[in-house]
């Protein structure tokens, strides 16, 4: 796109003053320097290129200071030392072109104005002369002598004067130098700082060009008083002096009036100037600004730039409206991200979207199809013994930890600004205080009702879990707040293998005091999983809850030791880091939910294949009608059946029905087994004979076992049991035939019943009477 302000202007400010120096004819002029072209031309080359010359004019004052301090030399009245001075001054340095030492009225033995001055000329040679026949150069006009005069006047009060010591040479009368006494020398001297640049001017009469001069005062020294003497200054022609067309701001502060008249285009490329060109357009070159780069990126990287000669060029031709190609000294626009390039190659490393797809999609099926069917799946069978004992809103609660552990992936799956950044440290936060925080609280509670010693009843609802989980919550959200508050976390710039950069979110000391609070709550969680160890649970809850705290703490370990190193590495990228979020969320998270669901839904589905299985070959009121026949036949007491009337389908009540209907069933033929007063009746009645299968039954048991009803398991003498789950099979105790069985008022026999573990002997009379109060 074309300059608005080159494009919009039709004067060009450099046309205009060449203009000028083209029409000015030098036989016309009036001898001076009245022909000006003002302030803000060229003057800012004093301070840049042409201060080593303008050095020596300062060193020239100084000298001429020194030698008009002496009282009555001889010099005072030497012309031509003068003039030999300013010429050799030229010859010194090529880039001057004239020199003068310019003195005041009457300050030059009884001259009116005296002024050596050299000059170069056309046949390269050195002209010589008293520039005062010239021309008086003590009018106004005259800017390179009233100037500084006026400067000296500013400069002589405020000017300290230098105190020196020196100490002359003497002969003795045979000829033997040595020194005199040592005496007290007072000097002025002068600065750089204390000359000026005069604006571009037609010296006509003396150097016969457009030049500039650099001016500095020389003092004299009377009464013990300095005074202005002259002039030491040096001339530049004009044609030695470049043009600034570029930006004022980057050259000089001084003002330029040149400055923005380039003719680069500003939208892509930006001016630069080119010294020793000489007073002309064109003294600069485009070069591509940050972030674009030059389209021919065969040339080396410093010939990459348009000349400004050929930009003037065919701006003009542009501007006439003919052929031209200036729009064509146009930079191309670096890749997205890069700060600056060298061509169009990327600078940002692209992600592997495929990689980054499949992983996302398999959070988001976790996310939202298998944790909300989960949660919905506990609410529908929370009567279930297994999801009831577990606490349904608890684990509830652990759901929405974990889908919002899982969320940090979708976050990642985007560019990291400092929003995304901040969101991911939120749901992390949030996940892990809600998913563990329950988690550890079902641990604790636990951990209470199994240290307790005395007989004081221990109750801990949910609802106190709940208020305890909404504490280590709040913690959490605090910490998070302050964090966004004062350390919100950034985006920095990684490294890449090849030179790109991967955007990623920073990692600092919140980073660590977060990874700190996190391992605090999982070695609270380690200490409860070791103390309930032992603990007797429903359906080993605890153990699976310890599996999952001891697989978090250690992950956790390696996660954020990964983090580390794969920081400092040169090859790592933004994907690597969502693969090792990805590994770490289901490698913890995922595995969490499978250790606390997938075991209660195989319990679950054992328990109710068990109970289908007993409904359909053991009906109580069946058994009991056998049972009652089978007592009346052979003429011992009637056993009352349970009155277990009604379709109750809690599954509680239905568990106690069937529990009593198999004791009552075990008693019975207990009292019947090897019983005395029923042994001729039993052996003289062919229908009551037992069959093969009961036979089978009958063969001897010597080491009575507690049965646990959930999975029909024996357990050793060592292992707790609860009172809910145990039952003896005792309906094939073996008696000899000169045994009696002595039964107890629990419907137990006394041998047997010694036999037992005394919580064995608890739980069986506890179910006996449970059983009794159901029916």
């Amino acid at each position: 796109m074309l300059q608005n302000s080159v494009l919009g202007s039709n004067i060009d400010i450099v046309d205009e003053f060449l203009s000028q120096l083209d029409t000015y004819d030098p036989e016309t002029c009036k001898p001076g320097t009245e022909a000006s072209l003002g302030e803000g031309v060229v003057q800012q080359y004093g301070t840049s290129r042409f201060r080593e010359q303008a050095e020596l004019a300062v060193n020239r004052a100084n000298l001429l200071t020194e030698i008009w301090k002496l009282k009555n030399h001889h010099l005072h009245n030497d012309e031509s030392f003068f003039f030999s001075q300013v010429r050799n001054l030229i010859l010194s340095d090529p880039e001057i072109y004239g020199a003068g030492n310019c003195y005041d009225e009457y300050e030059f033995k009884d001259y009116w104005l005296f002024c050596p001055f050299a000059h170069r000329t056309a046949e390269n040679t050195v002209m010589v002369k008293d520039l005062s026949v010239e021309y008086p150069y003590i009018k106004s006009t005259d800017e390179f002598f009233i100037n500084a005069k006026i400067k000296a006047e500013q400069l002589l009060p405020d000017r300290n004067v230098t105190i020196t010591e020196q100490m002359p040479r003497e002969h003795y009368t045979n000829g033997t130098p040595h020194h005199s006494p040592v005496l007290e020398d007072i000097t002025i001297l002068v600065t750089y700082e204390d000359g000026q640049w005069t604006a571009p001017y037609y010296d006509c009469g003396g150097g016969d060009i457009w030049m500039m001069t650099y001016t500095v005062p020389f003092f004299s020294f009377r009464n013990n008083v300095f005074k202005f003497k002259g002039t030491s200054g040096i001339d530049i022609d004009l044609r030695k002096v470049d043009i600034d067309q570029c930006d004022s701001s980057v050259a000089s502060k001084e003002y330029n009036v040149f400055a923005n008249s380039s003719k680069c285009l500003s939208q892509t490329t930006q001016c630069q100037p080119v010294r020793r060109l000489g007073f002309r357009r064109g003294s600069y070159k485009c070069v591509c600004k940050q972030g674009y780069y030059f389209p021919d990126t065969t040339l080396s990287p410093e010939n990459r730039y348009f000349n400004g000669s050929d930009v003037e060029e065919q701006y003009h031709l542009y501007k006439k409206g003919e052929a031209n190609s200036y729009t064509d000294f146009e930079c191309l626009k670096c890749k997205e991200g890069c700060d600056t390039c060298e061509d169009d190659r990327p600078c940002i490393k692209e992600p592997n979207w495929l990689l980054r797809n499949w992983l996302l999609s398999i959070s988001c099926i976790i996310m939202f199809a298998i944790v909300p069917g989960v949660a919905v799946s506990i609410l529908l069978f929370k009567n279930i013994t297994v999801i009831k004992a577990a606490s349904p809103k608890l684990l509830c609660i652990v759901l929405i930890g974990s889908f919002l552990l899982y969320c940090p992936m979708i976050v990642m799956y985007f560019e990291a600004t400092e929003f995304t950044c901040t969101l991911k440290i939120w749901f992390r936060e949030l996940g892990f205080s809600i998913s563990y925080g329950a988690l550890l609280l079902k641990t604790w509670r636990i951990s209470l009702v199994f240290r307790v010693r005395s007989a004081t009843q221990v109750k801990i609802t949910d609802t106190n879990l709940m208020k305890r989980l909404v504490i280590i919550v709040a913690f959490f959200v605090t910490f998070l707040a302050l964090r966004t508050a004062i350390g919100r976390p950034t985006v920095t710039e990684g490294k890449h293998r090849g030179g790109l950069k991967v955007a990623e979110c920073s990692f600092d000391t919140w980073d660590y005091v977060q990874a700190a609070g996190e391992y605090a709550l999982l070695l609270w969680g380690i200490r409860l999983c070791i103390v309930v160890r032992k603990a007797p649970s429903e359906f080993n809850e605890s153990k699976f809850i310890s599996w999952a705290i001891y697989n978090e703490a250690l992950l956790a370990i390696f996660f954020n030791l990964s983090m580390f190193l794969v920081r400092k590495i040169e090859y790592a990228s933004g994907d690597i880091l969502y693969i090792i979020h990805f590994a770490y969320t289901n490698l913890t998270t995922t595995v969490t939910l499978l250790f606390l669901f997938s075991s209660k839904a195989l319990l679950a589905y054992k328990l109710a294949r068990r109970q289908k299985n007993k409904r359909a070959h053991l009906t109580p009121n069946r058994s009991h009608q056998s049972n009652f026949k089978y007592a009346s036949k052979t003429g011992t007491a009637s056993v009352k059946e349970p009155n277990l009337i009604g379709d109750c389908r809690d599954e509680t009540l239905i568990k106690l029905r069937e529990a009593y209907a198999e004791l009552e069933t075990l008693k019975l033929l207990l009292m019947m087994n090897d019983n005395p007063h029923t042994t001729s009746d039993r052996h003289q009645t062919k229908a009551t004979e037992p069959t093969n299968e009961e036979q089978e039954k009958q063969k001897p048991v010597r080491n009575p076992q507690v049965i646990l009803h959930n999975d029909m398991t024996p357990v050793s003498s060592k292992e707790p049991i609860l009172c809910y789950q145990a039952n003896i099979d005792i309906s094939e105790y073996p008696a000899s035939a000169d045994e009696d069985i002595n039964l107890l008022s629990n419907g137990y026999p006394q041998k047997l019943w010694d036999q037992l573990r005394p919580d064995a002997r608890k739980c069986l009379s506890i179910n006996t009477i449970i059983s009794t109060l159901t029916a």
